[in-house]
């Protein structure tokens, strides 16, 4: 039975990102599931909880980007299920404390206003991987970052640091945050194809 890949945007895209359209032409045997989620950080890990149960009893991998990545280990951490980390946002909660009181736009249309809820909530968040850190909860076969040496959102020190701590292999790739040229990876990477096909 082939993997079913589930699709993790960040913060301000959608479930049509160029993450899932990478995946459905490398891999266009493969089942792809890439809603679109919701802003609230609880919100989103409940449905994703939901798509996971829903798909319990099949091969699931996902691939998370941005703050996607984020949710990915999240999910990872409770379930153990593989996933591909890509500029994975480790710290939302300062990165969101930025843009309080800000509209941001969506890649699906919607529109949030950003609040200090949005931070304490991305706080408790970050708390499950400090969590994951302490007790050693990552399988580090199961998941793999790639990171772009030229991000411009996020420091690629600090992303390394906390990955390092959680015991997860870094792939390092001469692109940005968006990481262009993804679907070239996916592709022709050999390592990033053999953790998205054995897993």
């Amino acid at each position: 039975m082939n993997n079913i890949f589930l699709n993790i945007h960040g913060f301000g895209s959608s479930g049509k990102n160029s993450k899932a359209a990478a995946l459905a032409c490398s891999f266009p045997t493969h089942e792809l599931i890439s809603p679109d989620l919701p802003a609230d950080p609880e919100e989103c890990l409940t449905l994703l909880e939901s798509i996971i149960a829903e798909n319990s009893n099949r091969p699931l991998v996902m691939q998370g980007s941005s703050m996607g990545g984020l949710y990915a280990l999240v999910m990872h951490i409770r379930h153990k299920i593989p996933a591909l980390l890509i500029n994975p946002a480790l710290t939302p909660a300062s990165l969101v404390e930025k843009r309080v009181g800000e509209t941001y736009d969506f890649g699906n249309g919607k529109q949030i206003i950003i609040t200090s809820e949005h931070v304490n909530k991305f706080a408790k968040v970050e708390n499950e991987i400090e969590k994951a850190i302490c007790e050693g909860l990552v399988k580090k076969d199961k998941v793999l970052a790639l990171l772009g040496e030229q991000d411009e959102v996020l420091d690629q020190n600090v992303m390394k640091g906390l990955l390092k701590k959680l015991g997860v292999e870094i792939v390092s790739f001469e692109t940005d945050h968006h990481f262009t040229g993804y679907d070239k990876v996916t592709e022709n990477n050999r390592k990033v194809r053999n953790f998205l096909l054995k897993n």
